[in-house]
């Protein structure tokens, strides 16, 4: 009962501020194709998605190592945990990132001929996203620590979805009042303006919380093996989430111009408002799944999960019927450039779908000591869906990303449902017995 009245009530808040992240995603892709030239659009897309790619690789597996652990850790009721999870996981997004980026620097005139058709302006932006992805990375893991000490409403706030509803308002501005070129190189810098001011917040909050967290006991650590252990299997998972959510524009960006980039990104955003649902259940469902697996408590993991796929798969029929039957009348909002997008859009809504109605299925797999299988799962279907982006992409542009797309979150989220129906004993989407009390 006292489980089920926090879920219900974290699971408002963090409605709110996802939808708020949500909101802002949609905004910008707004305010993008309203206010800045499509090629910039698309520039700007590819330099935000390596920034993100940056914080993926560069993280090791620590964020969602920090998500599991650290639902543990509070489970155990052990300080000494968390501080040590937040210690590991700083220092080494910290130094890995600097790595990285510093060799983004150096390489982004070689970089910049793979993707822009203007190698020098190109080049000029890629310095900029070097510059900024230390600063997103150190970001996004408090997002990740917030999440994990169960503030999945406050950590959204931290999220490229809340950050973009300031950056829409300072691009409209700018737009409004100054006669500025919004080039891709631009842009990037006035998002990282915000993000020096994201990564002082998002310092203070996560501190703020460890000091009011009332844990006490400091036991010694009684995962450090399993937390090392876990970094391969977590990185290897978010590489691959991070291609299906960015890597498709990265791909599209080497065999097509920058308007094509522009529009599938656009797509993508606007799937990904069937999609946040999913987002928002993950957000708070993670640690919720780890505590209640490592407390043997198989009954009350089962109906949580039914129940949040139902609860999700509800909310999100109505935006994708809409969605599926008129895109052309979606898509006029957003200019003449982007009319031809219907079926692509189309394409994405319909992954988003499959991925919404079968649940938090790779992050039940994730936090029931089953990361390897999970990868294994993610891999396989991105191998399968690279080799469909390969083959199509170069042929038929955004369409070919989309379709890739559409196959990769297909298998992924198929062969997860049979492995938790093997596993674990129970069909994400049997909702028999969902609200039933054992």
């Amino acid at each position: 009962m006292i489980l089920s009245f926090i879920f219900k009530n974290q699971l408002l808040s963090t409605f709110a501020a996802r939808g708020m992240a949500a909101g802002g995603t949609f905004l910008l892709s707004y305010v993008l194709a309203t206010f800045v030239d499509l090629k910039e659009f698309g520039a700007f897309m590819l330099c935000l998605s390596i920034m993100i790619g940056i914080q993926v690789f560069t993280s090791l597996g620590t964020d969602r190592a920090t998500l599991k652990y650290m639902g543990i850790a509070t489970a155990n009721d052990n300080r000494r945990e968390v501080k040590w999870i937040y210690h590991r996981g700083f220092w080494v997004n910290m130094a890995a990132s600097l790595v990285v980026s510093t060799l983004l620097f150096f390489w982004a005139a070689e970089i910049a001929a793979l993707l822009f058709t203007n190698v020098e302006k190109g080049a000029h932006a890629l310095r900029i996203t070097a510059l900024l992805s230390p600063l997103y990375s150190i970001i996004y893991l408090c997002n990740f620590i917030l999440k994990g000490w169960g503030k999945a409403n406050v950590s959204c706030l931290f999220e490229i979805g809340s950050i973009s509803i300031i950056l829409s308002l300072f691009i409209v501005g700018i737009s409004l009042f100054s006669n500025v070129v919004l080039t891709a190189s631009y842009l990037m810098a006035l998002l990282g303006s915000l993000l020096v001011l994201y990564l002082v917040i998002g310092l203070w909050a996560v501190m703020r919380v460890y000091g009011s967290s009332g844990l006490s006991d400091d036991r010694k650590i009684s995962f450090s093996r399993g937390f090392y252990q876990s970094l391969p299997d977590f990185l290897l998972v978010g590489i691959i989430f991070y291609y299906i959510q960015w890597g498709a524009s990265v791909v599209l960006g080497v065999f097509h111009s920058e308007e094509q980039v522009a529009i599938f990104s656009l797509g993508l955003r606007l799937a990904m408002i069937i999609g946040f649902i999913l987002t928002v259940y993950d957000s708070i469902l993670g640690p919720k799944f780890s505590r209640l697996y490592h407390e043997n408590n198989h009954t009350e993991l089962r109906r949580l999960a039914k129940k949040s796929t139902l609860q999700m798969s509800l909310f999100s029929a109505l935006p994708a019927f809409i969605f599926l039957l008129w895109p052309e009348w979606i898509l006029s909002f957003f200019g003449n450039d982007y009319q031809g997008a219907a079926g692509v859009l189309r394409v994405l809504v319909l992954a988003q779908v499959i991925n919404v109605f079968t649940g938090s299925v790779v992050l039940l797999l994730l936090m029931v000591d089953r990361q390897r299988l999970a990868r294994n799962l993610l891999l396989l279907s991105v191998v399968v869906g690279g080799g469909v982006a390969l083959i199509l992409t170069p042929f038929y542009g955004a369409m070919g990303a989309a379709l890739s797309l559409l196959v990769c979150l297909t298998v992924h989220n198929v062969l997860a449902v049979y492995v938790v129906k093997r596993d674990l004993g129970f069909l994400m989407m049997d909702w028999r017995g969902a609200y039933v009390r054992h």
